[in-house]
């Protein structure tokens, strides 16, 4: 009893189902509807998502501000804390 739900037997029983539900002609066009939703599936759930947040923030280069010793992105040029103006960067980003 312990070795699953889709043994061979019961998937030559599930066919004689079908079968006699849907008839030999339709089996075709069952599968093929069935493949090419399977393959549109696929193809959406391999697009990424913009609007689900990402996993991990992005990185951003600080430097402190020699006013009030804030963490201060590398590119802005004035302290978003005292508003001390930074002046030019210094390395690269």
């Amino acid at each position: 009893m312990g070795l699953g739900a889709l043994q061979p037997g019961h998937l030559i029983v599930i066919l004689a189902i079908v079968l006699l539900i849907f008839g030999p002609r339709k089996l075709g066009d069952i599968g093929k509807a069935l493949g090419g939703g399977l393959k549109e599936f696929k193809k959406g759930a391999d697009v990424g998502d913009s609007s689900r947040p990402a996993t991990a923030p992005s990185v951003v280069a600080t430097r402190t501000c020699p006013n009030c010793r804030a963490a201060v992105p590398q590119h802005d040029k004035f302290c978003g804390v005292c508003g001390y103006a930074l002046g030019a960067t210094s390395g690269t980003v």
